[in-house]
């Protein structure tokens, strides 16, 4: 043997393949990281190197990866990126929780840091707050489907046995129950009490929507055995022409809405019964009238009845007290149908901050839940406009505690929301719990994240998020995080979505200068065959 021959043979030198498109690329450099258990290069390859491939063709980064890196990993024969991901030796926890975080499902993850929240001792209810109080209505029953599969245990008890007081009666509302089952469940408090809350079945009644009224009387027999409609008219505290109206907006159905009202009749079947000068009765005048218009139908006949007698509609129905209007719950009622939609809400919450001694608590909390984030937008602005207070001042100078934060979740914008629960996050470092809250937080929000990055400096004073991420985090775990905080959506991407449409798309295989159309992959095509993988 020469003296310069080697005991070990030497490894040949395998030239870097040529690939016909650039996810063949990502996935070869993948799979030898994986291959090598090289977490560096496996955050490179999912997290840091995406958006400049996904951006220029219209995708957001997170999509690429579902849709591009994980599906065609398997396509390509591979195997399954997240088990192999998972199955990866970690010098940290947290990385491996990152990497689970984006190559899952987001309310997947999202249960399992609900469990680490209320697990062990205490609950960390910042968390529980940054998560169940900023879900659109469509996330809920997914995201209770996701917790029972994984836990075997429904999320709402879950909840309600880790949490307590007014507190509780807030996240199981917003964040456990659809918006059918939260009204059921107050306007049920409402009835079940030794007397009736007639003020709490008017809120509801008077602000539903047709659809939703119908909604909410199915889940009111399904949790209760009885129809709404019964368990009303079985009260005694609601009588006469208050029970008939009550009953009768609890029957509203999206079928039952008038397509095009003959407003030219309703306005004089409307003034005939306030002056007692109608043949029908009054009562079931009045009723029929506005049990079966939207809102904006309710606006146009204000508006309509206006033109044609030069007054007020709803001043007339405030300032009638004889006869039928002798009723405070018949007259509070229609008080409520003839009030702008937004406006009555800011005032059923006034009316709850100002009850006897303390707040209207079941008042707040109906008031506010299951509002999207444009309806809450013109909640609080109609509050400012009647009240001249701002409604989150107002919750914070009468709550308090987790009670208080929760309430302000529900109001302010939900970057916001999120932008205090990562900074409550960081301030509890050393948890592993508030680590994977982080990533929660951060992971699938690339459509909001310039909207949540300015939310941070906004409210932390000029600090930004990368920055103090920067400065909180280190080594991979801080590149990561400061990659998907960064994130800045394709011009365009919100119409996209909000449109349903396919996006145009620059390939980065032929050049900018080529668009195609990027359309979901067809999985009646053949599978392409795998690029070359040496060892």
């Amino acid at each position: 043997m020469g003296c310069c021959d080697s005991k070990e043979e030497q490894e040949p030198y395998k030239p870097r393949p040529i690939f016909k498109t650039p996810i063949e690329e990502i996935l070869y450099d993948l799979h030898k990281a994986l291959k090598a258990n090289d977490v560096a290069g496996i955050i490179d390859a999912i997290i840091l190197s995406v958006p400049r491939l996904s951006n220029p063709q219209g995708i957001l980064r997170q999509d690429y990866i579902k849709n591009e890196i994980r599906q065609k990993y398997g396509e390509y024969g591979y195997g399954d990126l997240r088990s192999d991901v998972m199955d990866l030796k970690y010098p940290d926890a947290t990385l491996k929780d990152l990497l689970t975080a984006v190559l899952s499902d987001k309310l997947d993850f999202e249960s399992q840091v609900l469990m680490r929240a209320m697990k062990g001792l205490g609950t960390d209810e910042a968390t529980l707050i940054s998560i169940l109080c900023t879900l659109d209505e469509e996330e809920i029953f997914p995201l209770q489907t996701a917790f029972y599969e994984r836990y075997e245990r429904s999320l709402e008890e879950a909840v309600m046995s880790e949490t307590s007081g007014k507190f509780k009666r807030v996240v199981v509302l917003a964040g456990t129950d659809s918006v059918a089952d939260a009204y059921a469940k107050v306007m049920h408090s409402a009835i079940a009490g030794l007397g009736t809350d007639s003020k709490a079945l008017i809120r509801i009644m008077v602000t539903c929507s047709h659809e939703i009224m119908d909604k909410t009387r199915d889940a009111y027999a399904r949790h209760y055995k009885v129809d709404l409609v019964d368990d009303l008219a079985s009260e005694w505290k609601v009588s006469g022409e208050f029970k008939n109206i009550l009953t009768t907006l609890a029957k509203k159905h999206p079928a039952f809405t008038e397509e095009s009202p003959n407003y030219a009749d309703d306005v004089k079947a409307m003034h005939d019964a306030i002056e007692g000068t109608g043949e029908e009765r009054e009562e079931s005048a009045i009723i029929r009238i506005l049990a079966n218009k939207t809102s904006p139908q309710i606006e146009a006949l204000k508006e309509a009845y206006k033109l044609e007698y030069r007054d007020l509609l709803r001043e007339k129905v405030r300032n009638s007290t004889s006869g039928l209007f002798k009723s405070a719950g018949f007259r509070e009622t229609l008080m409520g149908l003839l009030t702008q939609r937004e406006e009555q809400i800011a005032i059923y919450l006034k009316e709850a901050f100002e009850g006897w001694f303390l707040n209207d608590d079941w008042g707040l909390i109906s008031m506010l839940v299951h509002r999207t984030p444009a309806e809450m937008k013109e909640i609080r602005q109609s509050y400012m406009v009647v009240y001249g207070s701002d409604l989150v001042q107002d919750i914070r100078d009468k709550c308090s505690g987790d009670y208080e934060k929760a309430m302000v979740a529900l109001v302010a914008p939900r970057a916001r929301t999120i932008a205090r629960g990562i900074r409550s996050a960081m301030k509890g470092w050393f948890s592993g719990t508030d680590k994977s809250a982080l990533i929660a937080l951060l992971t699938h929000r690339d459509e909001d994240m310039p909207q949540l990055r300015q939310e941070f400096e906004r409210e932390y004073e000029g600090h930004t998020l990368q920055r103090v991420l920067k400065e909180e985090a280190s080594g991979d775990f801080e590149k990561a995080l400061t990659s998907l905080a960064a994130y800045t959506p394709p011009t365009g991407i919100k119409a996209h979505l909000e449109a349903s449409e396919p996006a145009k798309v620059i390939s980065p295989a032929v050049g900018l200068t080529d668009v195609q159309i990027h359309m979901a992959p067809d999985i009646s095509a053949p599978v392409p065959e795998p690029p070359p993988v040496y060892a």
